[in-house]
């Protein structure tokens, strides 16, 4: 009895001590599941390479692999003790099946006691095979809301967290990156050709690990529609030129109104991206983009903000009483100043009480809350004829520029010409011909608006002759604004402007345009012109409507766009890129249009 006793003793601490044993042979050597060795049975000189921690196989020496990989091959293998080897859910013993590798092929080997499981992903590429981080089919929609047909959204999902990038193929690529981290992604490819079979490179980047695959894809379009412009480059100096490629409103008659088709074409003359708004049946004014890769305008009551693949984001409508026309611009606190008609408005002009149109602004929040309205009427002489009566529009306002440093405006009527108001609606000064200026008011005139105008000086500071003053006549050294458009401020803070010389010098001169830079002096109230470009050009450059003017924040250049030129018969529009210092064009194209109710921005 002892004796049993002694030995049910001596059995339980075995057994304590063997399960003890067990259990601290388990901390220290749980159950694997690697992947130890791989190799192909009829590829017995290529050899692989296992990364355990990115669970890729790969080969190291490609010059090994025949031309042809898409075919059936013998996988041989190596894995951790009591593991077992899967193929999407078939267990594979080594050597004993063949597989096409040609999209890679993942293995997944799970522990003995199905507590550890890894996955691998071979391939024979040179590259890594998209179909590690890709995993499933990618959808292709062209043009997907009728509005961009150079655009395709492209939607697939990721095996884990990746941002994504890609590269249209071509003579002038087009590279874009969403930096958004994601599984499940919807990409905007921006920058197709038309009526081509488009070649596209998706690059996927793991966040975790940083590894990049690579998927090229193909992307049909139509055809444009054959009203639109060719594009022609007539100079083209890319070294000297602002990187990137070129915009330009376009708009075309329709039974007494007007479609917009805003349109961006590269230096070979390629249309690459444009919104046909046509359906809208509205001419979208001041089409405008943002840091936010979209693009805004405005039509009646309405902005309308949509991204660059034609997807409509918002819409910011005001108060009715208020018709948006020819400008919109979005200040840095996010809210918009807007050009606009108001529907009641009244004025005694020459004695008669009349309506007044196009002679306002206001300032209008992300929500449509008018915030703030200026009055033309109030700080102007709506009697003012000498340049052109325009009858009800009296100013005809067409551009506004924010002066973020005084906080204040610049703004451009056609009729009269540019002058500067403060946030009150007080005049600061008026840049345009002294003839004709009389008292300022919509009804009562009690403000005299002499005392506001610039005076024209030389470079030296002395006062032109009278005549100048007035604007009866001209100088090689001055010149004043006639029917100008888009007035901003260069880095320097002069004054840049498209000075389309409509009626120059009261019908007394030849027809020319030019972009023009005055600095002004408000202490003294006065205006030197410091550089034009565009008189020389005559009647090939002449513009009596529309047009722009813009500074190239890289090179310094400057752009000096004629809006709409009838010569030779046809009209057309230009976009000319000048190297200020040298005068020299460094880029030119033509859009030559096909409907003469056709004008270009």
């Amino acid at each position: 009895m002892q004796l049993s006793k002694l030995l049910f003793v001596v059995l339980v601490i075995s057994l304590s001590l063997f399960i003890s044993s067990c259990d601290s042979a388990g901390s220290k050597y749980p159950f694997q599941a690697d992947l130890l060795e791989f190799s192909i049975d009829e590829l017995p000189n290529t050899v692989f390479s296992i990364d355990q921690d990115l669970g890729l196989v790969q080969v190291l020496n490609p010059e090994s692999l025949p031309n042809q990989i898409d075919t059936l091959f013998t996988a041989n293998f190596e894995i951790s003790d009591g593991s077992a080897l899967f193929v999407r859910g078939s267990l594979v013993m080594p050597g004993a099946e063949k597989f096409n590798f040609s999209d890679g092929l993942f293995l997944t080997i799970v522990s003995e006691d199905s507590g550890n499981e890894n996955t691998y992903f071979v391939h024979l590429n040179r590259e890594i095979h998209p179909n590690y981080l890709i995993s499933n089919e990618i959808r292709i929609q062209v043009n997907p809301y009728d509005i961009n047909p150079l655009g395709a959204r492209v939607s697939f999902r990721t095996r884990e967290q990746t941002r994504v990038s890609y590269k249209v193929l071509g003579d002038k690529p087009i590279y874009r990156t969403h930096n958004g981290r994601s599984s499940e992604h919807q990409v905007d490819v921006i920058g197709l050709y038309a009526n081509t079979v488009n070649q596209v490179v998706l690059n996927i980047t793991s966040y975790e690990t940083d590894v990049t695959v690579r998927d090229t894809i193909s992307i049909a379009t139509e055809p444009l529609p054959d009203f639109l412009p060719d594009p022609e480059i007539n100079v083209l100096n890319e070294s000297e030129m602002e990187p990137g490629m070129h915009f330009s409103e376009f708009n075309i008659g329709n039974a007494g109104s007007y479609n917009s088709y805003p349109l961006i074409f590269d230096n070979n003359g390629d249309i690459r991206w444009i919104a046909d708004l046509s359906e809208a049946g509205r001419l979208a004014w001041a089409v405008k983009f943002d840091e936010t890769s979209s693009f805004y305008f405005t039509h009646g009551n309405t902005i309308y903000h949509y991204n660059m693949l034609g997807r409509e984001i918002k819409n910011t409508t005001f108060d009715d009483v208020y018709i948006a026309h020819h400008e919109v611009l979005k200040l840095p606190n996010g809210n918009f100043i807007v050009a606009v008609s108001k529907t009641s408005a009244r004025m005694i002009k020459n004695g008669e009480e009349r309506p007044s149109v196009e002679d306002f602004i206001i300032e209008v929040d992300p929500f449509g809350n008018v915030l703030t309205e200026w009055d033309m009427a109030e700080i102007l002489d709506v009697n003012r004829t000498d340049l052109i009566d325009g009858g009800n529009d009296w100013f005809h306002m067409n551009a506004i520029w924010y002066d973020q440093e005084d906080h204040a405006l610049i703004i451009s009527g056609r009729n009269q010409g540019i002058v500067k108001v403060n946030w009150e609606n007080e005049l600061q000064w008026i840049l345009a011909p002294h003839k004709g200026w009389g008292k300022a008011g919509r009804f009562e005139k009690t403000v005299e608006t002499s005392p506001y105008l610039l005076t024209a000086v030389s470079i030296s500071g002395e006062p032109f002759s009278e005549d100048i003053q007035n604007g009866t006549q001209e100088s090689s050294d001055f010149s004043w604004t006639w029917g100008q458009h888009t007035p901003m401020y260069l880095p320097g803070g002069h004054l840049f402007v498209f000075d389309n010389g409509f009626n120059r010098n009261f019908g007394n001169s030849t027809d020319y345009s030019m972009g023009t830079e005055y600095a002004i002096h408000e202490k003294t109230m006065t205006v030197k012109k410091i550089w034009s470009y565009g008189r020389s050009r005559g009647g090939e450059f002449f513009s009596n409507i529309i047009s722009d003017v813009d500074h190239l924040p890289e090179t310094g250049n400057r752009l000096v766009m004629p809006g709409i030129v009838y010569e030779g018969g046809g009209s057309y529009s230009k976009i000319t890129e000048v190297d200020p210092a040298t005068k020299q064009v460094v880029f030119e194209s033509t859009l030559h249009f096909k409907n003469q109710l056709v004008d270009g921005g």
